[in-house]
């Protein structure tokens, strides 16, 4: 009973396996045969494609994994041994750990296309897919836990540094607000100060007035014209003496001036002098005379 058993359902599992096979088979035929079809129809606006594929920039996409690159990443420790929870503490790290994500990812999906052609030559097809989809799903796990983790620090980052800069931005509103309100009571004193002034000169001349109402004022034009006739005579006493430094400022002047020419002079005649020496020396044969 337990014979007919296993051999039931290692049937069932050989015919799963078979059955899983044809249906691969049918879509790979039915994708080949769609894909014929698109080329033919295609075939005509070959040339129109070329053009607009030349005008518009090509896509990049992720760089073809190569055979060694693939060695290398798989060679590495997993990225959450590489980035172990609470590790990522700064900026840089956070983008470095979604990079290599990144390239681990891509890896990922290259070795699970890699293992799906090789289950295809296995007896137990479903199976082998199965295993290979597994280890896909915990290396995307893995994967998926990191970039988690970065995108939560980055965003974070991003928190902080926003209520940095606004509180920045408040501690310096705030000394702006007090710029601004000291400026204002500074100028209200001064506003304070020019009336109190102005106040005061009104006071001095109310004052004036006041002592002046009972002079006549016949008298107060000839204290007047006795101010402007003391300080003209005054003007008039000081003349001689500004004539006289005048006068001896213009005769420093000429003076100078005299000095001058005579200096000139005598170099002028000094110079013809020892010319006239050099001259004959040159012309007796005799050396000259060093002075």
């Amino acid at each position: 009973m337990n014979n007919n058993q296993m051999d039931k359902n290692y049937m069932q599992g050989f015919f799963a396996d078979a059955n899983a096979v044809s249906r691969l088979s049918c879509a790979l035929m039915l994708a080949w045969a769609a894909g014929a079809a698109s080329a033919q129809s295609s075939q005509p606006a070959a040339q129109p494609a070329a053009s607009a594929a030349q005008a518009a920039p090509a896509v990049q996409g992720p760089a073809p994994m190569t055979k060694a690159r693939l060695d290398e990443l798989e060679a590495r420790a997993p990225l959450s041994q590489r980035y172990p929870t609470g590790s990522i503490k700064s900026d840089e790290a956070a983008q470095k750990a979604l990079d290599e994500a990144k390239e681990d990812r891509h890896a990922a999906e290259v070795r699970y296309v890699i293992d799906q052609r090789a289950c295809y030559k296995k007896f137990l097809v479903a199976s082998c897919l199965e295993q290979a989809k597994e280890r896909k799903r915990v290396a995307e796990k893995g994967i998926k836990q990191v970039e988690n983790e970065a995108n939560v620090y980055q965003r974070q980052a991003t928190v902080d540094e926003r209520d940095r800069s606004l509180a920045e931005q408040k501690v310096k509103d705030d000394q702006d607000a007090a710029r601004r309100l000291e400026e204002q009571k500074q100028k209200e004193a001064d506003a304070a100060r020019k009336v109190k002034e102005s106040n005061a000169k009104n006071r001095q001349v109310q004052q004036r007035i006041d002592q002046n109402k009972d002079v006549p004022p016949d008298l107060r034009i000839r204290e007047h014209e006795a101010k402007v006739r003391q300080q003209q005579a005054e003007e008039a006493a000081k003349a001689p003496e500004r004539a006289a430094n005048a006068a001896a400022r213009e005769q420093r002047i000429k003076d100078a001036e005299a000095h001058r020419l005579d200096v000139e002079r005598k170099k002028a005649e000094n110079e013809r002098e020892r010319a006239e020496r050099k001259k004959n020396q040159e012309q007796s044969g005799a050396a000259p005379v060093v002075k």
